[in-house]
Parts: C-alpha cells; structure tokens; sequence
C-alpha cells in the first residue's frame, strides 16, 4: 500500500481532536461533508480558516487535501476514492483539489477561496 494511501487511513482513523496537542486552534473544528451542493462553500470556508490559523501543522498542499478528505463522508467520500486510489496528482494540489470539488458537486459561483 503506497505511503499516501496509509497517511489517509491513518487520519481517518484518529480521534477528531487529539489531546496530545497543547495548542487549541481557535477556530471551531470543520463539520463533515457529504455532498450537499448548498453546504459546500461553508464547508469551504471552515475547512480554510481552521488550516489558515494552524498553518504549522497544514504546511503543504498535500497535508491540507488530505485534512479536507478527513472531513468528507457519504457520497462526499466515495467520489475522492478513486483519486486516493489511483495516487491522483490532485491529492498534492489544494486548490485543484478544490476547484474539482466545487465542479463536481456543483457550485458555480466564481468565488475562489
């Protein structure tokens, strides 16, 4: 199993807030995603200011995809298996990551976060 995919298994399986961490982001921890159209410029939103705050620990565009798979659930989920699974270059490009979501999902806004 490739380095990336373990990494991804490995975050979904962590509790969803650690207390080894001595730092508390002050920013409210991002809710899940499913796939709502209507939730996900929220979903945007929350997800970037929590890694903004805490840019130590989300350092590279790799660490923040991955965060924002941590956070996706139901058909949200199913639809970023294939890129986990075929090591997509997407999973190293944060704002491809979310460009590909938001035409995916269907928000059509121009916004760019």
């Amino acid at each position: 199993m490739d380095s990336r995919m373990q990494l991804t298994k490995a975050l979904l399986a962590l509790p969803v807030r650690t207390a080894w961490r001595s730092w508390r982001n002050p920013i409210p921890f991002p809710e899940m995603f499913d796939g709502n159209t209507d939730k996900l410029p929220e979903f945007i939103v929350q997800t970037g200011s929590y890694m903004f705050v805490d840019d130590k620990t989300f350092s590279s565009d790799a660490l923040k995809v991955t965060f924002l798979i941590t956070r996706l659930t139901g058909p949200a989920l199913q639809w970023v298996m294939p890129y986990i699974e075929k090591d997509s270059p997407l999973l190293s490009d944060y704002r491809g990551f979310l460009a590909e979501m938001k035409r995916v999902f269907g928000w059509e806004e121009d916004e760019d976060f």
